[in-house]
């Protein structure tokens, strides 16, 4: 097969383009849950309570505490606006204010934190939690958001390949899940460093997902086309051979006289299940690809 690009396949893992895990800021037993895994949310949406009892005593008695602050500072200031009033109960004053409404704040923030408040639009992917739990013995985030919108395909590339993995090369992706439908994407990312025992490097292929078709943990075969500044000649790995003194070869096929021949041939670089022939080999003829431990030079092939 002659070819002017260079076709590699692979199976890819969907990933979400964002996962958010979210955490409550404060401790205490989990009152409501108000959301499930794959509902849509939006920014800014409430989704998860804790008891707010003792939160919301310490918020009345701090709000009760700075209005009894705030009125006693608006009655005597005219009184000290008159010069009526020592500066040193003024300034007294003042600082019962300030610290009237430091704890007000306090304590209204601290209510607040009661509240898990959505910080983005996404759909919900993960729910660690239910009603009764404590939000201190979670293994995990309570709730993960994930946006979908676009997501990653996850691939791992051997190591006799990743040299010709770049960024902005195009693939296409077909997943089984949801009836071999074909999605484009572009490779946007190529580990540098190699998973410690695989050996093989991570690369991830972005892909638009309009109508959320494409779901975080769903496997799929991607093929990606790798540009070639010259055309190759590629045949079937399995179409190699090695003889007793360590020569390279293939059978090609006389069709006419129907026998296959020994052809010495030189390999280059493997391109997924293919490899290269460097040279022994031109565009046109006809190999065998299967069952060559069989044949012998000159041997005679029933069609």
């Amino acid at each position: 097969m002659v070819s002017n690009s260079i076709l590699l396949n692979y199976s890819g893992t969907v990933e979400a383009a964002q996962t958010i895990p979210l955490n409550f800021r404060t401790n205490g037993t989990v009152e409501k849950v108000l959301v499930d895994e794959g509902d849509f949310i939006k920014k800014g949406q409430l989704l998860a309570t804790i008891n707010d009892t003792d939160a919301k005593n310490l918020f009345e008695i701090a709000q009760s505490k700075y209005q009894q602050a705030t009125d006693a500072y608006n009655r005597l200031k005219s009184v000290y606006d008159k010069g009526s009033l020592p500066e040193i109960k003024w300034v007294e004053m003042e600082t019962n204010l300030t610290q009237a409404k430091s704890s007000f704040e306090l304590s209204k923030n601290n209510l607040e934190k009661c509240k898990l408040i959505s910080p983005m639009s996404g759909i919900i992917g993960r729910r660690n939690i239910e009603p009764g739990m404590s939000s201190i013995n979670l293994m995990g985030s309570p709730l993960e958001i994930v946006d979908i919108n676009r997501v990653n395909i996850k691939i791992s590339i051997p190591e006799n390949e990743i040299s010709k993995i770049n960024k902005g090369i195009e693939a296409d992706i077909s997943v089984s899940a949801i009836g071999d439908k074909n999605f484009k994407g572009k490779v946007t990312s190529v580990s540098p460093v190699a998973e410690k025992f695989s050996r093989t490097y991570e690369a991830k292929i972005e892909v638009a997902n309009t109508d959320l078709a494409l779901k975080p943990g769903m496997v799929c075969d991607v093929k990606l086309y790798i540009p070639s500044t010259k055309s190759l000649v590629v045949v079937p790995y399995q179409s190699i051979s090695k003889d007793s003194d360590g020569n390279t070869f293939v059978y090609t096929v006389d069709i006419r006289a129907k026998r296959a021949h020994k052809q010495i041939v030189t390999t280059g670089d493997y391109f997924g299940d293919h490899i290269e022939v460097i040279s022994g080999l031109s565009s046109g003829q006809t190999i065998v690809s299967k069952g060559a431990n069989k044949l012998s030079d000159n041997y005679l092939i029933n069609w």
